[in-house]
């Protein structure tokens, strides 16, 4: 995904916290089934989402263009718990 012409008012070289969180939520609405039981801001590399930690970590490309790899760094049982007493 070229964040340029997906989020063109994403700056992908200065991202802030809420940057990395509409990202994440653009690919991950991307996927079929995707429901967001909610998300939070963590800091300008990491978001939760549905309780998951991710991280926005830039890359190259093999042709080398820059990206970003989503990678997931772990999960939060107190946050699954108030998912679900929210629902």
């Amino acid at each position: 995904m070229d964040i340029r012409e997906n989020l063109p008012f994403i700056d992908p070289e200065s991202l802030s916290p809420q940057d990395v969180l509409a990202v994440l939520l653009h690919l991950f609405q991307q996927k079929p089934g995707f429901i967001d039981r909610g998300h939070e801001i963590n800091n300008k590399e990491t978001a939760w989402v549905n309780a998951f930690l991710f991280r926005l970590t830039p890359a190259n490309e093999q042709d080398g263009m820059e990206a970003f790899v989503v990678e997931v760094i772990g999960s939060s049982v107190d946050r699954m718990a108030n998912l679900r007493s929210e629902s």
